[in-house]
């Protein structure tokens, strides 16, 4: 397990209990303590641009959503196991709210949305998996309302949250027996506020050695679907004609992958429902970031090979899938945040990606763990730039080239940041200037191995700290 607990998944053995099993994820961040992740993040210089969310150093997990005027919430676990939402006003200052008592000591963020209204609406979940809760934004208070516990020697698999067109909270999740047999059902309002739920599937089906992952679309003319991720298949279910049962479509199979963590789906704006999960291959040792589309049949794309994902945002130009890569350094872990679009095209962000969304404006926001907490980022377009590092052996030393060029090809002018990525922590090796030609070289000879290099170059206009982190560990 490493330090902040980000990799790794509870694998469900049949015995009511959840194992820990280095090597996958289970969900963004695991509850872990505050020391762990202030070793585990990358602090960088020069982050004019940068806010800070309020009292959000220690976080252990953490979740970003825009609301209808663009302003951003952030849904994070406080280090002393609280849940707090932060909000951000039109005078950038931040206001933090911390929810009501919760079923459990720790939570996790797996769902955040903002109504209509301006109210702020989570949906945080046991990290053992065995119970999951509701928290809905009231005037100057907060509502906690537990959705679903685990069944007697069984646990809940990863729960989706959506609002409908009136605002009103929809949760998917699914419930597993000891035996493996999975219940996969819809939680909503009915007329009095009162929470119903609905089973999707029957019977058990399906039966799962992993935990299943679910989350709830609301189709633009206000149906409701349920995509659901396990162990060899995601489905997308719909209601019958009839309204009294579901019916249900593959859109991906796999009989050597299985899905870890949660899963996000959204209703396409020209139709169909987008859907984005985690698939393990622990045999080719991938966690795939996987993006499909159910429109006229079914298509699946592979956005990267070693991640793991944060967020699913639909824009103008398309969806656009956030995750984070990572190397293992054996005592600690770099992360390197991605945004990737349905093309493929993927830009890379300096250390630990939390949240990302878009905002009505056409604006991106990313929400980035560093040591002293979350910061929050804004870029009134999406930034074009992209770095590249290579890393070649010369004796004793490291030899580090590489370029920062624009999507056209033309370079780009500043400055980049060497780090080295040691098992200690980050540490600045030198910033050096970038040629006409916009690449760059740098010769180390490091005092400390095992180690990775990154090289950073922040945005000029919006402080977004772009990167490229050296996949390799060197001097092992």
């Amino acid at each position: 397990m490493h330090e902040n607990g980000r990799y790794v998944k509870l694998e469900y053995r049949g015995t009511g209990t959840a194992s820990i099993v280095p090597g996958v994820t289970r969900l963004g961040v695991a509850a872990v303590v505050a020391s762990a992740l202030l070793a585990g993040s990358l602090a960088l210089a020069g982050r004019a641009r940068a806010e800070s969310v309020p009292s959000s150093a220690g976080a252990t997990d953490a979740a970003l959503a825009v609301a209808p005027d663009g302003s951003p919430r952030v849904a994070f676990a406080a280090g002393d196991g609280s849940l707090v939402v932060a909000a951000r006003a039109a005078d950038g200052t931040w206001s933090n709210r911390t929810l009501p008592q919760l079923p459990g000591a720790r939570a996790l963020v797996v769902g955040l949305a903002v109504a209509p209204s301006g109210s702020s609406v989570v949906l945080a979940e046991d990290p053992g998996a065995h119970w999951l809760a509701l928290a809905e934004q009231s005037g100057a208070g907060w509502r906690v309302r537990t959705v679903a516990t685990a069944p007697a020697g069984g646990l809940l698999g990863f729960g989706g949250l959506a609002l409908d067109r009136a605002g009103s909270p929809l949760v998917a999740y699914v419930y597993e027996l000891r035996s493996h047999k999975s219940w996969l059902r819809l939680v909503h309002e009915d007329a009095t506020g009162r929470l119903v739920g609905e089973r999707v599937t029957r019977s058990g089906f399906p039966s799962s050695d992993t935990l299943p992952a679910a989350a709830p679309v609301v189709m633009p003319g206000g149906a409701v679907r349920v995509v659901e991720a396990y162990d060899s298949a995601t489905v997308e279910w719909s209601r019958t004609k009839n309204r009294k049962d579901w019916i249900g479509q593959f859109v991906y199979g796999t009989a050597l992958g299985s899905p870890a963590g949660v899963l996000k789906a959204a209703a396409g704006a020209t139709g169909g429902v987008w859907s984005a999960w985690t698939e393990l291959f622990p045999s080719f040792d991938e966690s795939q970031l996987v993006l499909a589309k159910h429109l006229n049949g079914e298509t699946s794309t592979v956005l990267a090979n070693h991640a793991f994902l944060v967020s699913l945002a639909l824009t103008s130009a398309g969806p656009e899938v956030a995750g984070d890569d990572y190397v293992d350094l054996g005592t600690r872990t770099a992360y390197a945040g991605l945004v990737a679009d349905a093309a493929g095209t993927t830009i890379e962000l300096a250390g630990d990606l939390m949240g990302y969304d878009a905002d009505p404006a056409g604006g991106r926001q990313y929400l980035l763990a560093e040591p002293d907490g979350l910061d929050w980022f804004r870029a009134a377009v999406p930034p074009t730039a992209h770095v590249a590092l290579a890393v070649g052996i010369e004796g004793a030393s490291f030899a580090l080239t590489g370029t920062v060029y624009e999507q056209s090809g033309a370079a780009a002018a500043g400055s980049v940041q060497i780090w080295r990525e040691t098992g200690t922590g980050p540490e600045l090796l030198t910033t050096v200037p970038l040629a006409a030609d916009g690449t760059f070289s740098v010769t180390d000879l490091p005092p400390v191995r095992p180690l990775v290099y990154r090289a950073v170059y922040v945005d000029p206009a919006s402080g977004v700290p772009l990167a490229s982190l050296f996949r390799t560990v060197l001097g092992s």
